[in-house]
């Protein structure tokens, strides 16, 4: 099997762990590799809340948690790309 690697935010990493939904068979999480110790998290979601903590908004893109070191995304699938 090729290691599969995700394109998120302009740059290309290499994918540590994915998760699946046990009902629908789609990914739910990603967790890649950003350095040699350092690892960044991305969720399927199609909101995200405001930095006011207030209310929330749509998302077309991944996009970063104003607070933590994770992101949201609605479409998991297209961020994995095959290691050429």
């Amino acid at each position: 099997m090729i290691q599969p690697k995700i394109k998120i935010f302009g740059q290309v990493y290499k994918v540590i762990q994915i998760e699946f939904d046990k009902k629908t068979g789609a990914i739910e999480k990603i967790v890649y590799q950003v350095s040699e110790h350092q690892y960044k998290t991305v969720f399927r979601g199609n909101e995200m809340i405001t930095k006011s903590l207030t209310s929330k908004f749509k998302i077309q893109k991944p996009t970063l948690h104003p607070y933590h070191g994770y992101a949201y995304a609605p479409d998991l699938e297209c961020l994995l790309v095959q290691s050429t």
